[in-house]
């Protein structure tokens, strides 16, 4: 157990903020601008030095954040949440026991389940927020989530994603409403929960406000299980395309800045006379009120043309006709979104080793990686880290509401169904026809169904026991009728699509496999041999 003397919390608080905690805030915050798109006409600060103030000023007012880049980058990581199979195992040695937690674990804060938060709530911390906390909080009745991000933070010290000890940055005691120049620490081990005063240099622990810890640890889990190259602070899987995501947001700052100060084709046109004063700017001696003297037709608005005099005797003819557009430089911003879809296509690259393509023969078709297995690696590294988050979190909890516990097993699904529909059913026709084991056929053809109905349970239940139910489901009725098989065997095929779509889809979801064969036994018992015009 890690438990700190007083003297040794006094120590930590007096080594002020170290720098790993420094640049993790920092990163923090350059994460954050990207990923969530927060303080983003500040961050170009940052990145820009090599031009003048208005400039800046305008890029920063027409800017587009980087939130829509890294959603969609980040789209993949959804597959983590939905993939089939993986479980859950609380190790309590009673139904009531495993009552009690199960219900805490459905709700524990928010009304999400701790999968649930995971999912909505952490996550986008474990990718901006990488060296923050999820910190449980408590009280004599309950214990909840929260979010510490590393700027509240003034030190820990870790081990994996467990922490020894956490020392908060102080905040100033309010006494009668008003600042007292006090400040007051939180620090926690295993073994206390301390608030500190510190006053002119001197530290007391506030008894009234200091517990003794219930969870027996640092009740704290990094967000991230990455841990840096300078092994100095944990940080974000998204780190590898930040620089990437500079030079995005720099170029499109560019071409919204030139889209809106230069896209607008100009009209242009020759001048001719004033139609109430004939181009002499006067009338009775006095400045003519509608071309204010000018002696020109300016009955458009000024600022949305340039007005060209017409050459005199032998000057230059500049512009051929009566009027015209000056159209805008259209090659160079195609050639920022040419830059731009390539940032995009490498950062998605880089990130999940394999970049999505359309097929060419179907503009509709929704994009697909073009190799699924550096993908589903990549994604199987996010299961760990949820999975892991998952299990700290279910263990603290339960410590929390049990008093005693031996610790669960939380196992993700790692069936992530990246590829298409379409793609799973070619894979299984060709392999089909090649012969391969029922096994890997069966395998094949369940990947289909549950990628194409990965939003829809109820028909993914009933193509599921479909696959169970269909005599030699891989063969179709022409195929199996040529084979040596039984009249039997080839009536049950014949007739199976016929009685399946006979039974009411409540019957379906409800009753059991054996239930059903039952049923389709009975009915087959109603067909005749002589009847069947297929066999």
């Amino acid at each position: 157990m890690a438990i700190k003397t007083f003297e040794e919390i006094i120590q930590i608080i007096e080594l002020g903020i170290p720098d790993w905690v420094k640049q993790a805030e920092k990163e923090h915050k350059r994460l954050n601008v990207h990923i969530n798109g927060k303080h983003t006409a500040a961050y170009l600060d940052t990145i820009d030095t090599i031009e003048n103030a208005n400039q800046l000023d305008l890029r920063k007012k027409f800017l587009t954040t980087n939130r829509h880049l890294f959603t969609n980058l980040a789209r993949p990581i959804d597959k983590v949440f939905s993939a089939k199979g993986g479980g859950n195992i609380y190790n309590l040695n009673t139904d009531a026991k495993d009552e009690l937690l199960r219900k805490k674990l459905s709700n524990i804060r928010h009304g999400k389940s701790v999968r649930k938060w995971i999912k909505d709530i952490q996550a986008n911390k474990y990718y901006t927020d990488s060296a923050g906390l999820v910190f449980l909080e408590w009280d004599k009745k309950k214990t909840y989530p929260t979010i510490k991000s590393i700027s509240s933070i003034q030190n820990y010290e870790s081990d994996g994603r467990e922490l020894e000890w956490l020392l908060f940055r102080p905040e100033k005691e309010i006494i009668a409403g008003k600042e007292s120049g006090n400040l007051l620490y939180r620090f926690v081990d295993d073994a206390k929960d301390y608030l500190i005063k510190e006053s002119n240099g001197q530290y007391n622990i506030i008894e009234d406000n200091t517990y003794n810890n219930p969870f027996k640890r640092v009740p704290a889990i990094i967000n991230s299980d990455i841990v840096n190259s300078d092994l100095t602070y944990n940080e974000s899987p998204f780190e590898v395309v930040v620089s990437l995501a500079d030079h995005y947001l720099r170029t499109g700052t560019i071409k919204n800045l030139n889209e809106f100060l230069h896209g607008y084709p100009i009209f242009w046109r020759y001048l001719t006379d004033c139609k109430v004063c004939k181009g002499t700017g006067l009338i009775d001696g006095n400045t003519c009120s509608q071309c204010n003297g000018s002696g020109k037709n300016l009955s458009k608005d000024i600022t949305d043309i340039i007005q060209v005099d017409r050459p005199e005797a032998g000057e230059p003819v500049l512009t051929p006709d009566l009027a015209g557009y000056v159209t805008p430089d259209i090659a160079s911003w195609q050639e920022m979104r040419t830059e731009q879809q390539f940032i995009q296509e490498l950062s998605e690259l880089t990130m999940w080793g394999s970049k999505m393509v359309k097929d060419a023969n179907n503009e509709t078709a929704t994009a697909a990686f073009l190799n699924v297995q550096p993908v589903n690696d990549r994604l199987n590294s996010f299961s760990d880290a949820f999975e892991d988050m998952e299990k700290k979190m279910v263990d603290l909890i339960g410590m929390f509401y049990l008093k005693t516990y031996e610790g669960s097993s939380i196992s993700y699904g790692r069936r992530y169904l990246v590829e298409l529909p379409e793609t799973i059913w070619n894979k299984y026709e060709k392999a089909r026809k090649e012969g391969v084991s029922k096994i890997a056929l069966d395998y094949l053809l369940l990947q289909f169904y549950q990628s194409e109905y990965s939003n829809d349970i109820q028909s993914l239940v009933i193509a599921q026991k479909g696959i169970k139910l269909e005599p030699f489901i891989h063969k179709t009725d022409e195929e199996l009728i040529k084979l040596p098989v039984s009249n039997d065997d080839k009536k049950a095929k014949v007739y199976f699509n016929e009685w399946f779509k006979t039974i009411p889809v409540i019957d379906l979801l409800s009753k059991e496999v054996q239930e059903l064969e039952k049923l389709y036994k009975e009915y087959l018992n109603t067909k005749t041999i002589n009847n069947d015009q297929n066999l």
